[in-house]
């Protein structure tokens, strides 16, 4: 047996050498923590960005997180219990892969996950989703073709049509001519020739009881007649998830180039009349954008209704301008006043006459771009599509029009609709729409767009079992 020995010498350097190795461990081992959590909470940050929704990349090519994840209720709190499982995850792979470890050196867990900032989709009455929109535009198309719908809106307010009172003449002047032969039928005796004499307007305001789709559409009965409660949509809803708006960096898209932007998107993404989209909840939705019925048929009549007015009013100018046309109008008017023996009324009658005839042409103008062609803003004898002998019976000649390459389509007519209504109304309906799309796909009946975010800041509290204690705070978008 052998007597070991050590010196006093030796003692001491390796209770030094002891302690010097131990902090080099501890060192390590707080360098490790705190770069293991920076890596961790990284990837638990882009993972919760990999949960983007996937209806809406689809139908929307849109980047949102469903703080729902499929559930009735959207909250941040989800999201922060997904982090938090994200980044446990990634502190622990051997406990979910069954990983044959030795000794965790680190002992990390992520106790707490809070989200400080968010950019929720209807932060600012729709900002955050209108960039995401704009961006996608940009990036897919430019800017160079986009003006179009500011400048045939600004046709459209500069030409007085929007605000033309034609409907409030034709009525007065209409007055005017029953009251009157209403007073010569007081006078006269049963026998009276003017008693069963039809103006032309009576013909035609027969037509305007039937209402506008019954005339303008090919096939009135094959119209969609969805009706979607819209008490549960976006822009009927009292209480909405908030976020803290746009990022950081990020700019709300503004000035007429941004709106052109915004609302030829609505037109890509969206269908409306002649160019439907498959499996959605409204057919029409841009029509639905407009009007916010909560029926296709009335949201579609009301735009044709509001078309059908502008169309009147341009039809109305020219007629009046038109010599030879009024001509044949009062030689009409004529007749009929020597019948009724009321000769101071020709002029009233020949302006009825008149207002019947436009009101002919615009029907059949509606019909032309329900068939997907153009119209003229202001017509000329060239595109002048109804005869004065087809007036009484202009109903059996609406699908006879010529061919038109310049004018407004009906695609046009949405388009200048949606630039001039309220951005804020305009953006709030359009969320209405993907709300209606997206709760029809498996698994997303109760899908709503203020639970979508795109942006955040969170803060993770971590501990290690080796009594260490790290926040660490990240921000993380889609771009």
């Amino acid at each position: 047996m052998r007597k070991g020995s050590i010196t006093v010498y030796l003692a001491l350097v390796t209770g030094l050498l002891l302690s010097l190795v131990m902090t080099v461990i501890e060192g390590v081992r707080m360098h490790t923590v705190r770069t293991q959590t920076e890596c961790v909470m990284d990837m638990a940050m882009d993972s919760a960005l990999a949960e983007y929704h996937r209806e809406l990349l689809s139908q929307y090519d849109l980047f949102f997180i469903d703080m729902s994840y499929g559930n009735e209720t959207p909250s941040y709190g989800n999201t922060e219990e997904h982090i938090r499982n994200y980044m446990n995850m990634n502190f622990r792979p051997f406990e979910v892969f069954r990983i044959p470890v030795g000794k965790d050196l680190t002992g990390l867990n992520a106790q707490q996950v809070e989200i400080l900032q968010a950019s929720v989709a209807t932060d600012a009455s729709g900002t955050v989703l209108k960039r995401q929109a704009v961006d996608y535009m940009k990036n897919r198309w430019g800017m160079g073709y986009l003006s179009q719908a500011a400048v045939n809106a600004q046709i459209l307010r500069g030409s007085g049509l929007l605000d033309s009172d034609v409907e409030e003449q034709r009525a007065e002047t209409e007055r005017e001519v029953k009251d009157a032969i209403a007073r010569r039928q007081e006078e006269e005796d049963e026998e009276w020739e003017g008693r069963d004499v039809e103006l032309p307007s009576d013909v035609v305001n027969e037509a305007r009881g039937e209402g506008i789709l019954a005339l303008a559409a090919k096939a009135p009965g094959s119209l969609s007649g969805t009706r979607i409660p819209v008490d549960g949509l976006l822009s009927h809803r009292d209480r909405l998830i908030e976020g803290t708006g746009l990022p950081e960096g990020k700019e709300e898209p503004s000035g007429v180039a941004a709106a052109c932007i915004f609302r030829k998107y609505m037109m890509e993404k969206c269908g409306f009349y002649g160019k439907e989209k498959e499996d959605c909840g409204f057919s029409y939705q841009v029509e639905y954008i407009l009007e916010g019925k909560e029926n296709d048929l009335d949201n579609l009549r009301n735009v044709a209704n509001r078309i059908l007015l502008i169309r009147e009013a341009a039809n109305v100018s020219y007629l009046f301008g038109n010599s030879a046309k009024r001509e044949e109008a009062g030689e009409t008017a004529l007749l009929l006043t020597a019948i009724l023996g009321l000769p101071e009324l020709a002029e009233a009658v020949e302006a009825l006459i008149l207002f019947a005839w436009a009101y002919a042409e615009s029907v059949k103008d509606l019909r032309i771009l329900f068939d997907g062609k153009k119209v003229p803003l202001i017509k000329d004898d060239g595109s002048w599509n109804t005869p004065y002998r087809h007036l009484l019976t202009f109903r059996g000649h609406l699908s006879e029009y010529g061919e038109e390459s310049e004018g407004l389509s009906y695609e046009n007519y949405l388009e200048a609709f949606l630039y001039l209504q309220s951005e804020e109304l305009t953006t709030k309906r359009l969320m209405d729409v993907m709300e209606t799309d997206i709760r029809m796909t498996p698994g997303n009946g109760g899908f709503r767009i203020d639970g979508c975010m795109d942006a955040m800041t969170a803060e993770a509290c971590v501990s290690s079992g080796y009594g260490y204690q790290y926040r660490i705070k990240r921000s993380y978008r889609y771009e």
